[in-house]
């Protein structure tokens, strides 16, 4: 019996051409390959274990690749290989978080490890890529080294342009500052405290547009120059007028701002706002509301070829002993949300974190740290800077009540 064989051995070179390029594939990868059956052990490995691991290929078939692990370190990376092993439908992962490798000379190195797996007839392949990012580490931690230096130099240059508000007798306050992620500390929010003498006091709130070292450059002169003008004693409607003035030499600049002079002796405030968001006064035996006060256009807006729009001033009685809370929008601004929503949860907010204290300077000083955690839940994914500014009028006797 004669038998035409020449189909199975042309089958037979084909499967050994086949095996011989994926060989071949296997060699050429960069990194460490090594394939596993579904329970982990090593069923096939390139040269480049030589390299990573200090191991033969032979030497590692047959042997579980967790053995390839530091030993701490092995109970945490067998439960993820596990994981991996339980998903339906699996697909290929690359992880390179928390994971490391045994080097020949018994040192670990951090680890980027990309999984896939084949199912065949007979088995489950695992395929395993283990490549050495001790380098990117390092430079990684040399890019948040450099970060960290610089966000310190910018947090010291903003406070220094933002300066330290004088605690003045009868008139206690407190303030947080809260920096953007986005930029490495730095933004255009101030807040000043100005004595202007005969028992009066100048609040003063800005915002200017951007962030970035811009943005806090420009706002270091527009608190000086606010500051400046404040201690003239000229009427907030004129201040603001030579504020814009001021904003009109400055290239593409738009600024709010709200600058309250409170009178201790005739309980009354005057306020002027250049497009900036409400004062909130909390009265001793009342609910938080709004100053009604006219609002002009922010700094900036006003063309010297056109008559420019007034900047209109307004006087308003104000109870002995309530509270101001003077901020910028990173406060109460919020994607998707209204804004006149999240300034009245801010008056509400200030009602419950004064209610039944007396306000002096610690309670102010927890408040307003209640008020930001209450506002911002997650601050430290906050994308722009905060400012607020709490400020307590003494009562009729001199004290701070709070009913």
């Amino acid at each position: 019996m004669v038998t035409d064989v020449t189909e199975q051995v042309a089958a037979q070179r084909e499967l050994r051409r086949a095996n011989q390029r994926f060989l071949a594939l296997l060699e050429s990868a960069p990194d460490a390959m090594l394939i596993t059956d579904g329970s982990g052990t090593v069923v096939m490995a390139n040269a480049q274990v030589r390299r990573l691991f200090g191991r033969a290929p032979e030497s590692l078939v047959g042997t579980p690749v967790i053995d390839l692990v530091p030993e701490p370190r092995r109970r945490r990376h067998s439960a993820l290989l596990r994981a991996y092993f339980r998903q339906t439908g699996t697909k290929p992962v690359v992880l390179d978080q928390g994971l490391y490798g045994l080097h020949g000379n018994g040192d670990e190195f951090p680890a980027e490890v990309s999984v896939s797996s084949l199912q065949t007839e007979e088995a489950t392949l695992v395929f395993l890529s283990v490549r050495d990012i001790t380098g990117r580490r390092q430079a990684e931690a040399e890019r948040a080294e450099r970060y960290e230096v610089h966000r310190r130099i910018a947090y010291t240059l903003q406070h220094s342009l933002m300066g330290e508000p004088p605690r003045l007798p009868g008139l206690p306050s407190a303030h947080r500052y809260l920096a953007s992620i986005r930029d490495p500390g730095v933004g255009g929010d101030w807040f000043d405290i100005i004595p202007l003498g005969r028992n009066r006091t100048g609040l003063f709130i800005g915002d200017v547009m951007g962030r970035g070292l811009e943005a806090a450059a420009v706002m270091g002169q527009m608190r000086a120059a606010s500051h400046a003008l404040a201690r003239t004693d000229i009427p907030p409607g004129r201040l603001m007028a030579g504020l814009d003035a001021f904003v009109g030499d400055l290239a593409d600049q738009l600024v709010t701002c709200a600058y309250v002079v409170v009178d201790q002796d005739s309980h009354e405030v005057t306020l002027c706002s250049a497009g900036h968001l409400p004062v909130i006064a909390l009265p001793p035996d009342g609910p938080a509301r709004r100053l009604r006060a006219p609002v002009g256009v922010p700094l900036g807006v006003n063309d010297s070829r056109w008559d420019a729009v007034p900047f209109r001033q307004t006087s308003l009685p104000l109870p002995p002993g309530s509270t101001l809370a003077l901020y910028t929008d990173g406060l109460v601004e919020r994607p998707g949300s209204d804004i006149e929503e999240q300034i009245d949860t801010l008056a509400r907010s200030l009602e419950v974190a004064l209610s039944g204290r007396p306000t002096d300077r610690e309670s102010l000083d927890q408040a307003a740290e209640w008020l930001v955690k209450t506002l911002i839940p997650d601050t430290a994914a906050h994308d722009d800077d905060v400012t607020l500014l709490l400020v307590g009028l003494p009562g009729t006797d001199g004290a701070h009540p709070r009913a």
